[in-house]
């Protein structure tokens, strides 16, 4: 039965793919970028240590209460 089938037919191969060239780093938006991130997060902070209240001064953390003295 091998006379009646032909052999199947492999297309050749792709040509190869040629590699992107590195990208162009631009030194002055990294700097922006991680001040505005560093910024980010000092603004954060600040909201945490602040509370919801929005008072500057400094909150109840060490102060003896009645209930745990």
């Amino acid at each position: 039965m091998g006379g009646v089938f032909s052999r199947p037919r492999i297309p050749a191969p792709p040509a190869p793919i040629e590699m992107p060239k590195t990208p162009i780093i631009d030194q002055a938006r990294l700097d922006q970028d991680r001040g505005d991130i560093m910024r980010r997060r000092r603004g954060r902070a600040a909201t945490v240590l602040m509370g919801s209240s929005g008072s500057v001064g400094s909150g109840s953390v060490a102060a003896k209460t009645l209930l745990g003295q």
